[in-house]
């Protein structure tokens, strides 16, 4: 039960950002910049990383959209990778610059001073550039935000089928809104 009076038409995030559309272009405006303007990350991989911060933070909602958000991206070959991550927490079927990356986006979500030498080394060794782990840390920080967003408000959450065509939506549109 929301914590404020928000749309029960517009579950997850999308209620909060209705109350304050000044903040919401912002917030929108980011998770366009981070997640699918160009970048030597994937789309994809960029949605498997807020979808593993979420999952770690245990906000449901987004969790699931960005889940199928990645799946969207990602197609049927890579996406049940996805699946077994969030379901056993088994990122084998990620290539090791993923894994690496996965893993320093735990360490970060952890503790605000989890990332060590040893995490950016691993992922440079496995093939990550300066700004692959830039954009690891940021989807990660900006995920810890908008989970707390989320389920600090106690949004409501839409039915499980709302969650696959919202992650087409989510590829196939992003996520800034025509005013």
């Amino acid at each position: 039960m929301p914590h404020i009076p928000l749309p029960a038409a517009l579950p997850g995030i999308s209620g909060p950002l209705a109350f304050r559309p000044d903040a919401a272009v912002h917030l929108l405006g980011l998770a366009e910049t981070i997640l699918r303007k160009p970048a030597s990350l994937e789309p994809g991989e960029r949605e498997v990383i807020a979808a593993w911060t979420s999952h770690l933070n245990g906000c449901r909602f987004c969790t699931k959209s960005h889940a199928a958000a990645a799946r969207a991206w990602l197609g049927s070959d890579r996406s049940s990778a996805m699946d077994r991550l969030l379901e056993s927490e088994d990122s084998s079927g990620f290539t090791p610059r993923m894994q690496a990356l996965l893993e320093l986006a735990r360490a970060l979500q952890q503790c605000v001073l989890g990332v060590r030498p040893a995490h950016v080394e691993k992922a440079r060794a496995a093939g990550a550039s300066d700004q692959d782990i830039h954009d690891a840390v940021l989807i990660t920080a900006a995920f810890c935000m908008y989970n707390r967003y989320v389920e600090g408000l106690g949004t409501l959450e839409p039915p499980e089928s709302a969650y696959e065509p919202m992650g087409r939506r989510l590829r196939d549109q992003g996520y800034v809104r025509p005013t």
